[in-house]
């Protein structure tokens, strides 16, 4: 499971790295035909994906977070 954690986080910083390399007009321009059509043929399976994805976090995330189970975890402050 870890694996697959980690390869996700890299390819999010590889695309990240690339879209700060490179507008999307550029792209258009540069890119040759087969790469377009086939970022054309297969982004709307990655976008479903990936909102899918977003969605169940974005609702995990919209509720009240939880209180720490261990009171260990607890900081009081004003202590030295």
């Amino acid at each position: 499971m870890e694996a697959n954690a980690d390869r996700f986080l890299d390819l999010m910083h590889q695309l990240e790295d690339f879209t700060d390399a490179i507008s999307p007009e550029r792209a258009h321009i540069e890119f040759d035909e087969t790469t377009l059509q086939l970022f054309w043929m297969r982004w709307p399976r990655l976008s479903a994906w990936s909102g899918s994805l977003w969605r169940l976090l974005s609702e995990e995330l919209s509720g009240p977070s939880a209180p720490h189970a261990d009171p260990e975890l607890d900081e009081v402050g004003g202590s030295e």
